[in-house]
């Protein structure tokens, strides 16, 4: 998990270096684009038979949510200070709770909408809608809606369709929207930003994998508390890199936050191993 939250770090580092001089966009696109060599020989193993899916319907929407979320994210992180990036990013277990109410009707008791209540104050917070409001932070927790929603029809579609369908249909999916939108901001990258969009890519793809490894073999009470961790990492970039130094407000936000996402995924966990116990 430590892994997964330092590969994130980076790689949202390296997104706001470049899109100095490239539009987030077309970073997406690259971001998207340069998965193909990873996948292609998953897809060459198993046989195009893997894209074979049950509900192709909500694999469409799942993509066009996965696109969005993306598109959102890189803009937003172009515009906004890294601490504050990672800090609203923490939100998304708050939106997946909410979705999850309205859409698939669970039961939520008093204690995780209160968990809920605490996390959004803490987004306005850091946001300081007293100030003013940013475009960047409202991006960011736009991107964190639109992911959170690609994670609760990700749940649904694991009824249907195996991991490795949803994974690449994701994967694939998110290519023509951001190619689409790239091409009014197109500028050919140099080799410089080629080799950073590579290095982007292979951070992204560190930071999924070893997510989910650490899922796979630790206990969720014990790993969220380490994710958190990116917050710090961010700030130490931040500093480093574009002498970004956090307010006190990102601190506060960030920190009710955290508690807010501590409860409702451990509170979560349990609710599901109490389901599965016989």
């Amino acid at each position: 998990m430590i892994i997964s939250g330092i590969s994130i770090s980076l790689m949202t580092a390296l997104v706001r270096y470049t899109s100095a001089e490239m539009h987030p966009f077309e970073i997406a696109f690259f971001r998207s684009f340069l998965v193909l060599p990873l996948l292609t020989p998953i897809i060459l193993k198993n046989g195009f038979k893997v894209f074979k899916t049950l509900n192709p319907k909500f694999q469409i929407i799942r993509a066009f949510a996965g696109s969005a979320a993306i598109l959102c994210f890189f803009y937003g992180l172009s515009i906004t200070e890294l601490a504050k990036t990672q800090a609203l990013g923490l939100t998304v277990p708050v939106f997946s709770t909410l979705l999850a109410i309205f859409f698939l009707g669970e039961i939520v008791g008093i204690r995780r909408w209160a968990a809920m209540s605490m996390g959004f104050i803490g987004a306005i917070i850091i946001i300081r809608p007293d100030i003013s409001v940013g475009i960047g932070p409202i991006v960011i927790l736009c991107a964190c809606f639109f992911w959170s929603s690609s994670v609760l029809i990700a749940k649904i579609l694991t009824r249907s369709d195996s991991n490795l369908t949803i994974t690449l249909w994701s994967a694939i999916g998110i290519i023509p929207a951001t190619f689409f939108l790239s091409l009014g901001v197109w500028n050919w990258p140099s080799i410089e930003q080629i080799l950073i969009l590579f290095i982007i890519t292979i951070f992204g793809t560190i930071a999924q994998y070893s997510l989910v490894a650490a899922l796979k073999r630790g206990n969720v009470s014990f790993i969220l508390p380490l994710d958190y961790l990116k917050l710090l990492w961010a700030v130490m970039l931040g500093f480093y890199f574009f002498g970004e130094i956090p307010s006190n407000s990102i601190w506060i936000g960030g920190m009710l936050i955290i508690l807010s996402t501590t409860y409702i995924t451990t509170r979560e966990t349990k609710i599901e191993n109490l389901k599965t116990k016989p």
